[in-house]
């Protein structure tokens, strides 16, 4: 929910970076694609928006990159995961909702660390921006199902809010951890895709920057290029920890920009030793695998939470992906026992958006009555890690568990007793 102002347009506008050209970096491979992506920020910020994708493109065609453009008012979500495909790296300039953010105190993925693009009522003109549905946010769910970019590639977010770990004017400012968990929940669905980096920046031109540097000498670490903005502060730097592959951090860089302001504007994710080269190959970094065949009856990935199904309100309940028997009827379609710290035998009566078969895979939607089954975690919490069975069974290491942490079954065991209720 970017809603910038017309001093940061003019700001951000009057502010343009040259960029050096140097010899292609690539000659013996495949050219490098690069993907750009501008949302609709209305009719003020749109221009100025296209005109850092124009940027990064220059920059990419001066080192022997291909460039694919998805620019609004045409940044249909079709037109945007065709420019995607095959991308080795991919450029969002838009509006942009992460978490933790003052609007919501669950994650909602569905919706956040994703893209604005074109929304169900766009005019189809410079006036779609946030307002009257005219863009429409498709969050990390949706980017993991449908997005395919290349192995290894790097995800740059421009000029979109909580992507660097900074929020929206107006709101208090983030703390370090919670900025760190802003860029860490924003790159989480590019490392499911299999990427090798994650850089933010609100930087004017930064994009641009960013790209030129990447191609120029792909041997050259993610630290060493992060470093190479002419901004780029090493007393603003602080480093968290990242959870994933080993090396990963969270880099932020809190320094004055905007009209002085000192905030979050530049941010990294991934492991800053990696190059881009090495990124393309990385064991760490392989593309998102498709299923081959009907899942195992064992299946152990994140389940996150929702309120409940329409017709089973205050009820135990879950959905899953279509692929594991998720049917979104309104009525039981099977049985399955999840497991977390304690384990529930548990009806399906929903689908969810979830993206199995993927690296750090999802697998199960749970209500809110569900998740205090089988997890003492809180609801804020977000996402717990799960086993699956599908089979609608206990495990035999779960009956051998002491009573009465062991088990938890919702209601007797007829599919009927959990049927909607008629108004």
């Amino acid at each position: 929910m970017d809603r910038r102002l017309t001093t940061l347009a003019l700001v951000l506008a009057v502010s343009g970076l040259s960029l050096a050209t140097g010899s292609v970096a690539h000659a013996a491979e495949r050219p490098m694609k690069v993907a750009l992506i501008v949302g609709p920020v209305g009719e003020q910020l749109t221009p100025v928006y296209i005109g850092f994708a124009q940027e990064a493109a220059k920059a990419a065609v001066a080192q022997g990159a291909t460039v694919a453009r998805a620019y609004s008012p045409q940044a249909t979500p079709d037109k945007v995961l065709a420019a995607v495909r095959d991308a080795d790296i991919v450029v969002y300039l838009g509006h942009g909702v992460g978490f933790p953010n003052p609007y919501s105190a669950l994650p909602l993925p569905d919706r956040t660390n994703g893209w604005g693009l074109q929304g169900p009522k766009a005019r189809g003109t410079n006036e779609d921006s946030w307002r009257d549905g005219t863009l429409a946010y498709f969050g990390e769910e949706w980017i993991v199902a449908h997005a395919r970019p290349a192995p290894g590639f790097v995800m740059i977010y421009s000029n979109a809010c909580y992507a660097p770990g900074a929020g929206e004017g107006g709101y208090a400012q983030a703390s370090p951890e919670e900025a760190a968990a802003r860029v860490a929940n924003y790159a989480r669905p590019a490392f499911a895709l299999g990427a090798s980096a994650y850089f933010a920046t609100d930087f004017s031109a930064g994009a641009a920057q960013l790209v030129g540097s990447m191609l120029r000498d792909p041997s050259r670490s993610y630290g060493q290029i992060f470093a190479s903005d002419p901004r780029f502060v090493p007393a603003a730097l602080q480093r968290h920890p990242l959870a994933g592959a080993a090396g990963r951090e969270v880099w932020l860089h809190r320094s004055p920009y905007l009209n002085g302001i000192t905030d979050y504007w530049y941010a990294f994710a991934g492991n800053p030793a990696l190059a881009p080269r090495a990124g393309r190959t990385s064991s760490a970094s392989q593309p998102v695998s498709t299923p081959a065949g009907p899942p195992a009856n064992e299946v152990v990935g994140i389940a996150s939470h929702y309120s409940f199904t329409r017709g089973f309100e205050e009820r135990a309940t879950v959905g899953l992906p279509d692929a594991l028997g998720g049917r979104a009827t309104l009525s039981v379609n099977g049985w399955v026992v999840v497991c977390a710290d304690r384990c529930a035998r548990i009806p399906v009566v929903d689908s969810c958006p979830c993206y199995w078969g993927t690296p750090g895979q999802r697998v199960v939607n749970l209500s809110v009555t569900a998740w205090s089954l089988v997890s003492s975690a809180p609801l804020e919490k977000g996402l717990i890690r799960v086993t699956l069975y599908l089979n609608g069974s206990y495990p035999a290491e779960a009956l051998r568990q002491p009573a009465p942490t062991r088990l938890h079954e919702t209601g007797p065991l007829r599919v009927g007793s959990l049927a909607p209720r008629t108004r």
